[in-house]
């Protein structure tokens, strides 16, 4: 029985409705970041907050670099396995027209990139989304029966108490963040079909290494220290895509910078 109160309004709405309003929300949140990270934006807050000694290496902050595929190297991502034999095939499962949408975003992204590409093979895993903070979601693959089979890799990472002792005598830092770390590393070739994800559209491997398959942290920290290696317990250490330089006297630290 309903009342009438002048205090109160009745509304319905159905769950395809719901639907559209999430993908439209989600379209207009990833237009506006886009522009936001647009280079010439990024730039012009850059040189505001840069020292202008440091100008003529502005092009580190352009985007556009780390959306282009590196080159099979030393420091290829490789996967041993405990037991091949071991590995199974999953099923999909259903999934609301919203995060279709989304994986066909991604999908088309990372294919532009050729950061992944199609593929077919006996073993694959599935998709999954993670809810962020802000109730939106993120793209993941479901990695745990393969992560199960991997040998793990034991090189160490730095210490943050070791990494302390280093800088504290130190007046002047700069930290140094890499962003879109993993992205900067190949899958050894040999390795590639064993990051096959299978969705209803089809199937596909990586050619980039993973944050979500064991070792990556280790595989990154060798490839950091040697990169950096005439420079590392200097005026530098490192912790994975994390840089800081340190230095007692301003005219070194620019310098060291």
């Amino acid at each position: 029985m309903l009342v009438k109160w002048s205090d109160i309004k009745i509304f319905a709405v159905i769950v395809l409705k719901i639907d559209q309003l999430i993908t439209t929300v989600e379209n207009k949140s990833e237009e506006v970041n886009l522009h936001e990270l647009s280079y010439a934006k990024v730039l012009k807050q850059v040189k505001i907050k840069l020292l202008s000694e440091y100008h003529d290496y502005l092009n580190v902050f352009d985007r556009a670099m780390i959306n282009q595929l590196s080159l099979h190297r030393f420091y290829d991502h490789k996967i041993e396995l405990i037991d091949e034999e071991m590995l199974s095939q999953s099923r999909l499962y259903q999934m609301f027209n919203h995060k279709l949408q989304k994986i066909k975003k991604y999908l088309i992204n990372h294919l532009n990139k050729e950061f992944i590409f199609f593929s077919f093979a006996s073993y694959v895993s599935l998709i999954l989304f993670v809810e962020k903070k802000d109730d939106s979601l993120r793209f993941c693959i479901d990695y745990r029966k393969l992560n199960a089979l991997i040998k793990w890799n034991h090189y160490s990472l730095s210490l943050i108490d070791e990494i302390l002792t280093y800088i504290q005598e130190s007046k002047y830092l700069t930290w140094l963040n890499i962003i879109i770390t993993f992205n900067k590393l190949r899958m050894h070739s040999y390795n590639e079909d064993l990051t096959i994800f299978i969705i209803f559209f089809n199937s596909y491997k990586y050619h980039v290494m993973l944050f979500e398959l064991i070792n990556e942290f280790a595989f990154y920290q060798h490839y950091m220290n040697d990169v950096l290696f005439e420079y590392l317990h200097q005026f530098c250490q490192i912790y994975l895509n994390d840089i800081i330089i340190y230095s007692k006297i301003l005219k070194k630290h620019k310098w060291h910078v």
